[in-house]
């Protein structure tokens, strides 16, 4: 894997209205899919019968499966009575093929799900520090996160050894760091997680200020509590101008719902500059928007970007995509979706040419 390097969310196990062609197409190298998600739709019986993720997906690029937690967590959150977090880890009860099944999400069941799942890179389960968290709350927090990592570690050397396989062709597993705002907490969360030993450590927690901007200071303490030998998973992280910023903090690994999210409700990345041709690290903001269906690219018979290389790009006008969205049909989508990936992609492809 050449860092840095971005996995687009295929939370259950696809970009919407994009196969694995278009995301080749588009340079993407890797994704995010969903633990908690995959694990109850369509169930770990389904994708392992077909040999894991890569098959059932018909993607043989790196895969990486977020343990699930965030998602349960915030399930609860809303719907108390669907389920409740112990120290033993989470109970929820969900609907499956239209039936009320109970599941018991430990950090043991996680690493096992994972594996079924055949992921090149893990997360262990940890639980969320919410940003309103008061001390105690936060502590709660910080405390079972390290003692979940110790188990997802032990549960994963065991099947590691099960399966017989080496340093070289084992998965990737990540601890993630938590503690909220509290830098204290999130110092501790740093070292205990470090004395049980990760190939990579996860940005925990919600690294967004009360502006919804990226909080800077939080981000950057986070990565310099681990070595730069190692992974720096920027989890969530974001929009491209963020991108850059973490990626001069050391962070390797991001991944984000946005550009697919976006693409999908006509919102299209640009450069505002060309890439070939202007500093990524000088920049004060790398991108901008073009919202599709506003009424002067109605005849608009220009690419997205001219800075673009995409198939959309290649082949389609505005005026083209504008009229796909118009009519509402799912062709505008795959469209879209491909031409702000690979913004993305050609983002990280330069990124690249800056040697640390």
């Amino acid at each position: 894997m050449e860092f840095p390097i971005y996995f687009p969310d295929a939370t259950r196990a696809v970009i919407r209205t994009l196969d694995s062609q278009d995301l080749r197409s588009a340079g993407v190298e890797g994704v995010v899919t969903n633990t908690y998600h995959l694990m109850t739709q369509p169930g770990t019986t389904v994708i392992g019968q077909h040999g894991g993720l890569h098959k059932f997906m018909g993607w043989d690029g790196w895969i990486t499966t977020d343990s699930g937690g965030f998602q349960v967590m915030s399930m609860l959150q809303g719907n108390p009575h669907l389920g409740k977090i112990t120290d033993d880890g989470i109970v929820f009860y969900q609907g499956s093929q239209g039936k009320r099944q109970k599941y018991q999400f430990t950090p043991e069941k996680s690493i096992q799900v994972q594996f079924k799942l055949g992921a090149d890179i893990m997360v262990c389960l940890d639980e969320f520090t919410n940003p309103r968290a008061g001390q105690n709350e936060a502590e709660i927090s910080v405390n079972r996160t390290t003692a979940w990592a110790k188990r997802c570690r032990d549960e994963f050397d065991r099947l590691v050894k099960q399966h017989k396989m080496t340093d070289t062709t084992r998965p990737i597993l990540i601890g993630v760091i938590q503690g909220g705002r509290d830098k204290k907490l999130r110092a501790r969360s740093a070292r205990e997680l470090m004395k049980i030993g990760f190939d990579g450590y996860g940005l925990g927690g919600w690294p967004i200020d009360e502006n919804g901007k990226l909080d800077i200071e939080l981000v950057k303490f986070n990565a310099d509590l681990t070595p730069d030998s190692l992974v720096k998973f920027a989890l969530g992280i974001g929009n491209p101008q963020d991108i850059i910023e973490c990626f001069k903090m050391g962070y390797t690994i991001f991944d984000c719902v946005l550009p697919t999210r976006d693409a999908r409700h006509q919102r299209l990345y640009t450069f505002r500059h060309d890439p070939d041709h202007v500093d990524l690290l000088s920049v004060d903001q790398i991108n901008k928007y073009l919202y599709i269906l506003r009424e002067p690219y109605v005849r608009d018979q220009r690419p997205i970007s001219e800075h673009c290389d995409c198939h959309t790009c290649q082949h389609y006008s505005r005026a083209y995509l504008h009229h796909l969205f118009r009519i509402k049909d799912a062709t505008a989508g795959r469209l879209a979706t491909i031409h702000n990936l690979r913004m993305y992609t050609r983002l990280i492809e330069k990124l690249r040419s800056f040697a640390y």
